[in-house]
């Protein structure tokens, strides 16, 4: 597919409908959830290893969310994981809290060993810790800790350090092949060779739990419309491209949630039910001047 007009993916997925099989955290299946269908997706939360297979035969993309793992999410991730690729279908890792148990480490770098990455989505914590796992990096007398699932505070993106985390972004994706997403006050998202960086978005994304798994559902919904996931240079611009506006599109959403929040004097919870209506009502008419995408 061809995405010089970037804004007619909104409608595509509108129109396609992708089902998106969701082996996701329990403290936001419900807003992962809400996000896929109000952008034009269609969710499937399944994870139990005996139905993993069969679900993810009839769905369209699969996402891995790492926030709330047990002890049988080694196995669905993997089962669900190679299926997936058998179909060549998209698979969205999240690797949420990479750096706060070694448990879960190893269950994300099992998912990583035996599952082909089409987008890793993580804050600039998870997205260091994951790359210094795999190059081998084991001094850290130098590196921001794990602050939970949220990015430390040394690592939130500014015009200092920006430079340094989209060579984090290069990296990861040339070791993955998957495009790299790298979210905070500006948004990273890249392949080995080719970055965009996104200035959508509003302080109050962070204050809401969930906002980060709400756009692996966005991301999820776009990638599977685009639907070429080859290795091909095109297919990586298109995927990068897919990726970019959906990333733009949820923040520029954020915005305008703001925006409405403050005129009515509301709160965190008005802000949340204002950004999924924009989620909802977001047509490719409403994109003119709002998106802030930087080619780097």
């Amino acid at each position: 597919m061809k995405l010089e007009h970037w804004g007619s993916l909104i409608g595509l997925v509108r129109e396609k409908r992708p089902l998106i099989h969701c082996i996701t955290n329990y403290v936001t299946a419900r807003d992962t959830a809400n996000a896929i269908l109000a952008c034009g997706g269609s969710p499937v939360m399944a994870d139990q290893p005996e139905e993993v297979k069969e679900v993810t035969g009839i769905s369209d993309c699969l996402l891995l969310n790492t926030g709330t793992p047990n002890k049988h999410s080694k196995t669905a991730m993997k089962k669900a994981g190679r299926e997936a690729n058998r179909l060549h279908h998209p698979v969205i890792l999240d690797p949420v809290g990479i750096g706060v148990s070694a448990y879960r480490m190893d269950l994300i770098l099992e998912v990583l060993k035996n599952v082909k990455i089409t987008v890793i989505r993580g804050n600039a914590s998870e997205i260091r810790i994951l790359l210094n796992i795999l190059t081998d990096v084991t001094s850290k007398s130098n590196q921001p800790p794990s602050h939970g699932v949220d990015a430390s505070p040394e690592d939130q993106i500014t015009g200092d350090n920006i430079t340094g985390l989209v060579k984090t972004a290069k990296a990861l994706s040339a070791m993955t092949g998957a495009v790299t997403v790298i979210t905070g006050i500006t948004d990273i998202v890249s392949t080995g060779s080719e970055t965009r960086l996104i200035k959508n978005g509003c302080s109050e994304m962070a204050q809401i739990t969930g906002s980060g798994c709400m756009l692996d559902g966005v991301i999820a919904s776009y990638v599977a419309a685009v639907q070429d996931f080859s290795s091909s240079d095109t297919a990586q611009l298109g995927l990068l491209k897919a990726v970019s506006l959906a990333t733009a599109v949820y923040g520029l959403c954020g915005e305008r949630a703001a925006q409405k929040t403050k005129e009515s004097q509301g709160g965190t919870g008005s802000f949340h039910q204002f950004f999924m209506d924009e989620i909802s009502r977001c047509e490719e008419s409403d994109l003119k001047g709002g998106l802030n995408i930087e080619i780097s």
